[in-house]
């Protein structure tokens, strides 16, 4: 019978591995007595409104204790509780709402960077397969520490906090984000899963040694410019993934530069096939449903491929990520990715981000439109797209102070299709209005 999450973690905890949060250190010896010193009534699901802490591992290891469902949330979020089945309510202070039954170990939702957020079911026995894996492909062992920095109410955060709880290694987590407080603890670190946007904040302020086994590159595929630049500093591994089916792809540093703009091979037992243009992938740590939504979660497989609604091609072996199914852009009946036109303009100096969308245009079916946060002018942007495709480039450009994202950086492109929906752009250029 498969040990729990909770049982692996205690007996890791006569070792003297601890957890490092800001300037608290905690021991797992410590951790474990405060578990045990907890008593719970019977639980069934429980929405946590918690913050990266201490107190967030407790909440992941009584779950695995009293086998109860976790559905974590950003503190402050807006919850409609009967969508999830919840029985209690835990901020600080455990409030009971109703008599529902657990369901699963945790259940997260989708980032919604694209549509609203679904939520997802996900098992111990899922969870583990995910850290087994992790474990084996990047070689690690007692002797790592890990580095965690995204938000625990997302499955990542939560896969490398787990990581260290099984495996018996040393835990940094961050509270929240921030460049020069990642970068000094990216020196005290060995391992470390990262999302694009973070390596993004630190290329133009690295510098110094680190002693980084491996940093793991996931949630959107990073610029290949990017990778160079830190590569001359460690080694930086790129994976494929979503919520629902894990980690599925990997690609090396030796890879990284013979193939930059891939996002890696897929690992020991997953398939990928791309059908229509779209990713389709067989995991074996893939998601359990789509809680009470059994019609979603039948249309999102195709046997036993889940269908990602990510663009890609295999060339080689090799995956490369073109983008969102629903961020595809068809201007004048041509197919247009954002990612291709993203990478010309972050190359102009001064910009800082950008985000390619297809806004919907009476006379072009969609027009491309550009939303840029940086020290640049209108003119560097549409002067630098000129080497594109005349059907590629922006017939649109917006210089802004700030993109809107969910809270693991991502660019929530459906709030800026809503924002410039009314531009009619084909009537203005045609004369029609």
């Amino acid at each position: 019978m498969m040990k729990s999450i909770y049982e692996i973690f205690k007996e890791n905890a006569k070792s003297d591995k601890k957890i490092y949060f800001d300037d608290k250190v905690v021991s797992f010896k410590e951790l474990l007595e405060r578990i045990e010193s907890k008593k719970l009534p019977k639980i069934g699901k429980v929405a946590l409104f918690l913050e990266n802490s201490i107190e967030f591992i407790e909440w992941l290891l009584l779950a695995s204790k009293y086998n109860f469902t976790l559905v974590p949330f950003a503190k402050g979020m807006k919850v409609d509780f009967k969508k999830f089945g919840i029985s209690h309510i835990y901020d600080g202070d455990l409030k009971k709402i109703s008599n529902k039954s657990s369901y699963g170990y945790i259940i997260v939702s989708t980032s919604g960077s694209t549509s609203a957020p679904k939520p997802i079911v996900l098992t111990e026995e899922i969870k583990l397969k995910r850290i087994k894996i992790a474990i084996d492909t990047y070689k690690l062992d007692k002797n790592d520490t890990i580095l965690v920095s995204t938000p625990l109410h997302h499955s990542l955060a939560q896969r490398g906090v787990l990581l260290a709880l099984v495996l018996g290694i040393d835990l940094i987590l961050m509270k929240n984000f921030n460049t020069d407080k990642y970068l000094r603890n990216l020196k005290k670190a060995t391992f470390t899963f990262s999302v694009s946007n973070q390596l993004e904040a630190i290329k133009e302020k690295i510098n110094g040694d680190f002693n980084l086994k491996a940093i793991v590159s996931t949630s959107y595929a990073l610029n290949s410019d990017t990778k160079r630049k830190l590569l001359n500093y460690f080694p930086i591994y790129e994976c494929y993934g979503t919520s629902e089916i894990g980690c599925v792809t990997h690609l090396s540093p030796e890879d990284v530069k013979i193939h930059p703009k891939s996002v890696g091979k897929a690992l020991n037992g997953v398939d990928i096939k791309i059908k229509n243009g779209e990713i389709l992938v067989k995991s074996p740590w893939r998601f359990k449903e789509y809680y009470n939504l059994p019609e979603i979660t039948q249309e999102s497989f195709e046997g036993e491929f889940f269908k990602t609604g990510d663009l890609g091609e295999i060339i080689d072996g090799f995956l490369y990520y073109k983008g969102r199914k629903k961020e595809l852009i068809k201007t004048g009946g041509i197919s247009v990715y954002p990612i291709d036109i993203e990478e010309v303009i972050k190359r102009v100096s001064g910009v800082k981000e950008v985000a390619v969308i297809g806004v919907e245009d009476s006379y072009f079916g969609e027009v491309v439109v550009a939303v840029v946060v940086g020290d640049v002018e209108k003119k560097d942007i549409i002067r630098a797209c000129s080497v594109l495709a005349p059907y590629q480039r922006p017939m649109y450009v917006d210089i802004v102070q700030s993109l809107p994202k969910n809270s693991m950086g991502k660019i929530q492109k459906f709030k800026l299709k809503e924002k410039y929906k009314n531009l009619r752009i084909g009537e203005k250029i045609k004369g029609l209005k």
